[in-house]
């Protein structure tokens, strides 16, 4: 994407009254168009959206002018490695060496890494910059990746284990509500709540899945849609989610 065409992106976004504003990609701290890097888009962004935030796999300098930055972990040392390049130690030593605020790690449940988490919570809390864990579950886009998807029985385990962990302490930002709801999606989807800018900058609205997949909304993973739509229906534990997540600082 040209700078002319993110920022024009940007402004129909507003325009369009979108209030946050999330960088993904691909990896959005690569992004740059001559003298512009990311950052440029990051303070143009800032200065428009209630909040803006990024997703990045973490191996680039986290100190961006982002409101939130996520990074991407998925499982155990050997098994993140194993789906994200041998990435982990990487990520680490610059977990531990970020300055920025606001910094959550992002982890998607998956058929390899679903038992994982109680571990990676563990060894998270020992990083002080990591304020919190959000969760979500993997979505086949059928390009050959199938067998990460979780069965119906699995993803049952894996969000009943989640809630667990969550009633216990750990810092899952996720309300409880949409834990539960993903067992088996039975949450009413309000998908005009999501924008999505392609590349070229075509803008769509609605489903993530709209021209990148077949949409099959049984295997819905997308935690932050479930969120957002639980807050649209006023449910308090999404309200109060989507606060800890984009409003509350400490």
């Amino acid at each position: 994407m040209s700078w002319n065409t993110a920022v024009e992106s940007i402004e129909r976004l507003y325009h369009d009254a979108c209030r946050i504003l999330v960088f993904e990609g691909g990896e959005p701290l690569m992004w740059r168009d001559g003298k512009y890097t990311f950052s440029d888009l990051a303070r143009l962004a800032h200065n428009k959206f209630l909040r803006t935030a990024v997703t990045t796999n973490g191996t680039f300098n986290l100190n961006v002018p982002t409101d939130i930055v996520w990074v991407s972990i998925d499982g155990s040392k050997s098994t993140h490695n194993r789906l994200r390049c041998n990435s982990f130690d990487k990520i680490v030593a610059n977990l531990s060496k970020a300055t920025h605020p606001k910094i959550l790690v992002h982890f998607t449940i998956n058929n390899q890494n679903w038992m994982e988490l109680e571990n990676l919570l563990d060894m998270l809390n020992q990083i002080p910059q990591v304020k919190g864990v959000t969760l979500q579950l993997f979505y086949p886009y059928n390009q050959g990746e199938t067998s990460l998807a979780l069965d119906r029985k699995t993803r049952r385990l894996a969000m009943e284990s989640a809630i667990m962990l969550k009633r216990q302490g750990y810092p899952i930002l996720n309300s409880t509500w949409s834990l539960k709801a993903m067992i088996n999606n039975s949450w009413k989807c309000h998908e005009h709540l999501l924008t999505n800018v392609d590349p070229d900058g075509t803008i769509t609205q609605g489903c993530y899945v709209k021209s990148r997949g077949e949409i099959d909304c049984s295997q819905c993973g997308f935690t932050p849609v479930a969120e957002a739509s639980g807050a649209f229906d006023l449910i308090p534990g999404s309200l109060l989610a989507g606060w800890r997540i984009f409003l509350n600082n400490k």
